[in-house]
């Protein structure tokens, strides 16, 4: 949808909004049909928007409100004016990219989207996956997708009373393999994750072939993943191009470039000369070469900088002045400098482009991790771009993106070591860590800090302060689950304990 960007006043905005429809003359001439205009009062965030029936050329009228004192052009016919959320230039586009600045009375695109309603997943499956499907209903037996799709063959082959045997056979083969009622799911689980746990081996992995990227994997990582650390110690991205620019080798290291943040320590080093009252930056050509940089990326960022002055710049020094003399602003110059952005995404220490084998197409790997910004970049695939960052993503995607981000990096950090623990393990834990709407540990910040029982709470960590607590407050303990009933000697409620059996003696009617 084309619409129109302007920069404007509160004010005018308020009285805009009590007397619409109205008419509102502007400084600026536009013939283009436009049905919206988003207007900002600070040029960070558009929060008013005008709902237009046309434009017409301005003639002087007492019923036309006027946008300033210039010279008017062109009015618009305001049918509404409304407040809305705040949005960022970054939602905007212009031939199809992202803007970083713009002009008053700028045309650009506000992508749409639309929302369809997704068919049922049987309504997607193929017709003779569907007819296995609907045989094993009748029967009243519920045959995972999977394996119909295997069936199909065996179908055409069978006669129709062979088929619908082995669909009995199927169907007894898989309730001898359905977890039993009152199954003690949740300890089965734990013990088959901890096992297999205690045979990893505590190393981190180089990454790509490359000695400054590593990433945490074995024991570490699990803790890591189950503890729902907020920050992992080796956060990393796989970003994956567009399909258009997988192959051009130009637009990835235009990416690389983009997403690495480069600051001027990285590729120069500062020289304070205290009798002067200057200070001198000195690339390094060899790291420059090596993160993509060239001097005038370096003066660009320079020139965003207050309170300095470049007294001389060339290939091989740019010299410069804080513009109040002192040696404390000299200092504060100085680290300011030091950690001054010249490009990239804060966050992104590191970037690599590395031709992945099997498809010939470049994939970007990064040390450090922005998943929110990294996926506005114009070029990057938002489908497939993954980060190791499992509360990064639950921020950004929500919470079920993050159940999956647990799953996927429980099972990989597991394969990886050559250990197989049965996927439903791993889901169940994803699950627990998740089903409140966020991500929770499974410790005592989390999910076992958290039992309505005070004997489990005491028994896992803390127990003093549990049971003071518990007394102060007059807990009750409805002793339901596993360890509290342990503790006081009773059998638990899972399994056999769950069941009760009442005796009738023969002969006697109800």
């Amino acid at each position: 949808m084309t619409v129109i960007l302007f920069k404007d006043t509160k004010k005018n905005m308020e009285a805009l909004k009590k007397k619409a429809p109205c008419k509102y003359a502007v400084d600026a001439d536009i013939s283009a049909d436009i049905t919206d205009a988003y207007i900002t009062t600070d040029k960070k965030f558009f929060t008013y928007r005008l709902r237009l029936t046309g434009t017409q050329e301005f003639k002087p009228s007492d019923e036309i409100i006027l946008k300033n004192k210039n010279e008017m052009k062109t009015v618009f016919l305001v049918d509404s004016c409304q407040l809305i959320d705040p949005m960022p230039l970054s939602q905007f586009r212009k031939k199809g990219k992202k803007i970083q600045e713009f002009a008053d009375f700028d045309i650009v695109e506000l992508p749409t989207i639309k929302i369809e309603e997704k068919p049922a997943y049987r309504d997607t499956l193929p017709t003779d996956v569907r007819e296995i499907l609907e045989v094993a209903s009748r029967k009243k037996i519920g045959i995972p997708v999977s394996i119909a799709e295997k069936l199909v063959k065996y179908k055409k082959d069978l006669s129709p009373q062979k088929f619908e045997e082995l669909i009995d056979r199927i169907g007894d083969d898989l309730k001898k393999k359905s977890i039993d009622p009152h199954e003690a799911v949740g300890i089965i689980a734990a013990q088959s994750i901890g096992e297999p746990g205690t045979q990893m081996t505590m190393r981190t992995f180089h990454f790509a072939g490359v000695r400054e990227m590593n990433v945490t994997l074995g024991l570490p990582r699990l803790i890591e993943i189950v503890d729902a650390r907020r920050i992992p110690s080796t956060p990393s991205m796989t970003v994956y191009l567009k399909p258009e620019f997988e192959e051009n080798e130009e637009v990835v290291m235009k990416v690389v470039k983009e997403l690495e943040n480069t600051t001027i320590l990285d590729v120069a080093s500062i020289i304070t000369d205290i009798q002067q009252m200057t200070l001198a930056i000195r690339p390094e050509p060899s790291r420059m070469k090596e993160r993509l940089v060239n001097t005038q990326d370096l003066i660009d960022a320079l020139a965003k900088m207050k309170g300095i002055t470049i007294m001389n710049q060339d290939d091989s020094e740019i010299i410069l002045k804080p513009q109040q003399e002192s040696y404390k602003r000299l200092y504060q110059v100085q680290e300011i400098l030091k950690t001054t952005t010249i490009k990239g995404i804060q966050g992104i220490k590191r970037a690599i482009a590395r031709i992945d084998p099997p498809t010939k197409k470049w994939i970007l790997y990064t040390q450090g991790s922005n998943l929110r910004e990294v996926l506005e970049v114009d070029e990057v695939d938002a489908n497939r771009t993954y980060t190791n960052d499992i509360i990064e993503i639950s921020t950004v995607l929500g919470v079920e993106a993050a159940r999956n981000a647990i799953f996927n990096e429980a099972l990989r950090t597991l394969s990886e070591q050559g250990l197989e623990v049965d996927k439903r393990h791993l889901m169940l834990v994803a699950d627990m860590m998740t089903f409140g709407g966020s991500v929770r540990a499974v410790g005592r910040q989390g999910i076992s800090g958290r039992k309505s029982s005070v004997l489990a709470r005491a028994a896992f960590e803390i127990t003093t302060k549990h049971l003071l607590r518990a007394g102060l407050l007059g807990e009750v303990d409805p002793l339901t689950g596993v360890a509290e009933n342990i503790i006081v000697g009773q059998p638990i409620t899972l399994g056999t304990g769950a069941v009760n059996l009442v005796y009738r003696p023969s002969g006697k009617s109800q």
